[in-house]
């Protein structure tokens, strides 16, 4: 006979990685029963990832959620791509004071967590979970790497080694990273000075951009772009030294190695914090875990290291926002792009900050911004894997047909891997931008790398 389930009975919602009950495994089945009893009764959720309708079609032939496989639970929990919406959109959480505290993607998590304990982190997590070194590798033969990506006998090979499936598009690598060109900027014999070592500039406004490994070594003229924007509104920028934001390792259930990494970010991090600069992330992924995984995962003595820098962290469009509510936003906009279709990333959402990206665009004279708030389906190295590439295209689908609905050449979005995921999934001739290169081109006149489209000097608001 199945035992009762009790909605209320919360003593296996653990969701603290300090806690030693969050590591016990039947803590933790149990918490699945009564959170896939509780979603499939409520079913608001059958429209996010592939999770909740395999779940749901499951229970269609179960008399109870006890009846599930240990087979089928795995497939439920891999279907799960942490684009943490369902939260967002949930009645049952602690963010509502609800009695449930229903936290379904951070318990989908906690199961990875703990599997992954017990059985190890496949060669394929690791060597995806590891920008930092593809990175760096990749961009000493950037060409080559290149070549190899693009390449059908290559991709045979990786989909057979490492089950990276052979038509995902992948991104590039580019010889100079960001970092690379940041520190170029500074002239001979000279280096950035630290926080401690007082580097101030006459503008009050001063940011310690967290360019992203992405940015760093994938699309390091998106880092560029946004350093130009922040100068343009006389913002002094800093870039320390930095690594991965830990994600993709909580995402495989590498802890260890996730906490090595926001271990050595937050000490980096933290002097700036600590003396009034803000942190800005590019990439919505990072700004999330800046704000929400900091504090949980890293040791208790880093607790107020990592809560100054959370507190300091924001997206870019976030802080832009601020500036333009201060009337200190330059508004000297030389060219416009006209019709945008802006796709916000569900990481983005889960920050509860409003269409940022959105709202500065449309400070651009001329500038129709249609917003498509739809999942893109990518969600981190989820969409590379050969099980489910093609599940990610069709969990994309509705986010291609809003953006094909603007009726559009101009195509944004704060995440970069879902602009390559809207490019395949499209069929798009240009990858979408950044907004913040929207507004970085907007900058310019069409003569110097603006838009086609030149702005009047009477329609500068």
């Amino acid at each position: 006979m199945n035992p009762q389930i009790s909605y209320d009975n919360t003593a296996d919602t653990v969701y603290d990685p300090k806690n030693p009950l969050y590591w016990d495994s039947s803590s933790v089945d149990r918490e699945l029963g009564r959170a896939f009893d509780l979603c499939n009764g409520c079913r608001m959720c059958f429209k996010y990832c592939p999770s909740f309708p395999s779940l749901f079609s499951m229970m269609n032939e179960k008399e109870s959620v006890f009846d599930l496989t240990e087979t089928e639970k795995d497939k439920v929990i891999g279907e799960c791509y942490q684009c943490k919406i369902c939260y967002v959109k949930c009645p049952y959480t602690d963010r509502d004071h609800h009695p449930y505290n229903l936290d379904y993607p951070a318990l989908l998590q906690r199961a990875v967590h703990v599997k992954a304990k017990k059985e190890g982190v496949s060669l394929r997590d690791k060597f995806l979970q590891n920008a930092d070194i593809a990175g760096k590798t990749a961009g000493m033969i950037a060409g080559l790497a290149n070549k190899a990506l693009n390449s059908n006998f290559h991709r045979r090979i990786m989909e057979a080694i490492l089950g990276i499936h052979r038509n995902k598009k992948m991104p590039e690598f580019h010889k100079t990273s960001f970092a690379r060109w940041f520190s170029g900027r500074i002239g001979p014999g000279e280096r950035q000075k630290t926080a401690e070592e007082g580097g101030e500039s006459p503008s009050a406004e001063k940011v310690a951009l967290f360019a992203t490994c992405f940015v760093n070594y994938n699309n390091p003229e998106l880092g560029q772009d946004t350093v130009e924007v922040l100068e343009k509104n006389k913002v002094q920028v800093v870039v320390p030294e930095q690594n991965c934001c830990g994600m993709p390792g909580l995402n495989t259930g590498d802890v260890e190695w996730a906490v090595e990494r926001m271990r050595k970010n937050v000490e980096s991090l933290y002097p700036y914090a600590r003396d009034g600069y803000k942190i800005l992330a590019i990439n919505p992924t990072c700004s999330l875990t800046l704000k929400k995984d900091l504090v949980p995962f890293l040791p208790d003595e880093l607790r107020e290291k990592a809560e100054t820098v959370s507190r300091a962290t924001m997206d870019v469009h976030e802080y832009l926002f601020e500036l333009k509510k201060q009337d200190k936003f330059n508004r000297d906009f030389q060219s416009s792009p006209g019709k945008v279709a802006y796709h916000v990333p569900c990481h983005l959402r889960a920050q509860n900050i409003g269409f940022r990206s959105r709202d500065m665009l449309r400070l651009i004279p001329g500038a129709e911004i249609g917003v498509v708030d739809e999942c893109c389906g990518h969600n981190g190295t989820w969409a590379m894997k050969e099980e489910y590439f093609e599940m990610s295209l069709e969990a994309g689908r509705r986010a291609f047909e809003g953006i094909k609905e603007k009726e559009t050449k101009h195509v944004a979005t704060d995440c970069p891997l879902a602009a390559i995921q809207i490019e395949q999934g499209m069929g798009l001739e240009a990858r979408p931008d950044h907004p913040v290169q929207i507004l970085a081109r907007a900058y310019r006149k069409p003569e110097a790398g603006g838009f086609s489209a030149a702005v009047k000097k009477e329609e500068t608001p």
